[in-house]
This record gives structure tokens, C-alpha cells and sequence, in this order.
């Protein structure tokens, strides 16, 4: 399976289709943190994906907003996984190898970019979670305004809370 068909594998995919008349592949996304879930093996990805949604709401373009981020979450990570160099605005792709039907739906997923790699095996399943807009002429990205499509984040958060913020990155 390609990078450009990873919207087979999104669990719940309407809250990010209902974004893109297309979604973008999974190449030339800013990689901005990547967690190893501490209650099992998980890996999530919070990644900018390289276009904004087309179809966003009236609300982020009302604001301005001109970038996209997400959290991509792969569950069920085997024991492989290798990580090499620091993931700090790393521009990535993201590469699925073929889904493996042995025992269960498993994919090989490959992280790459200038200085990092990672590579590991999940269960053919990605979640995307915590969808966020803001506008690039913000100094940092990661102290800028965000735009939540998710009510309750929007409630919760102006911005980004700090990775140490368990419900929002667990």
C-alpha cells in the first residue's frame, strides 16, 4: 500500500475527509513531536500536513488560517521499532509497506526525512486526532492560536498544551 492511499487505513475517517475534496499524500509533512504511548504500544505523530484543507471551516479562514495539523496514531506497534536522530520540524514522508494478513491486518510504516528515521510495524489502522488549524505569520507554531475542528478541544485549548499535557497527547 502507497503513501497516497493511506486514507484506507483511517479509522473514523469523516472528521478528516470532510476537510479535503482529496487528502494530501504523506510526503513533505513537518514532523513536530512523535509519542510513545506510555499504556501500550502506540506511536503517535503530531505532523503539519503539507496543504490546507480545502473544505475548511468558515471559521479558519475567517482567521486566516493557512497551516493544518494533526495527530496520526498507529496502534498495536511491534516489537521493531527503531528511531534514529530528534524529530524537531523535520520535514518527513510517511511509507506504508504491503498489509501483511498473517494473524491479523499488520503494515510496516516508515518515517523518513533529513537526520531521522522511523520505522516500525502496526496493526493496519491509523487514527488522526486533535485537527488544528493556524496561521503561519504567527511567530511559533508552538505557542500560535489554534482552531480546533473537535468542540471540546476548542474549548480546552487556545493553543497547543505542552507534551507534557497527558490527555492530549496520550
Amino acid at each position: 500500500m502507497s503513501a497516497g492511499t493511506w486514507s484506507e487505513l483511517l479509522l473514523h475517517s469523516e472528521r478528516l475527509t470532510a476537510l479535503y475534496t482529496e487528502l494530501p499524500p504523506l510526503e513533505h509533512l513537518v514532523l513536530r513531536s512523535v509519542h510513545l504511548s506510555p499504556y501500550g504500544p502506540g506511536v503517535k505523530l503530531r505532523v503539519e500536513l503539507p496543504r490546507f484543507p480545502d473544505l475548511a471551516p468558515a471559521s479558519w479562514t475567517e482567521a486566516d488560517c493557512d497551516r493544518f495539523e494533526v495527530q496520526i496514531e498507529f496502534l498495536a506497534v511491534g516489537e521493531d521499532l527503531r528511531m534514529r536522530g530528534v524529530p524537531h520540524r523535520t520535514v518527513v514522508d510517511i511509507e506504508f509497506g504491503p498489509v501483511v494478513q498473517d494473524q491479523g491486518h499488520w503494515v510496516t510504516v516508515g518515517v523518513s526525512g533529513p537526520g531521522f528515521s522511523l520505522d516500525f510495524t502496526a496493526h493496519a489502522t491509523i487514527r488522526a486526532s486533535h485537527l488544528n488549524a493556524y496561521r503561519s505569520d504567527d511567530a511559533d507554531p508552538y505557542t500560535a492560536r489554534r482552531w480546533f475542528e473537535s468542540r471540546l478541544d476548542q474549548h480546552l485549548h487556545q493553543v497547543l498544551p505542552p507534551t507534557t499535557a497527558k490527555a492530549f497527547y496520550d
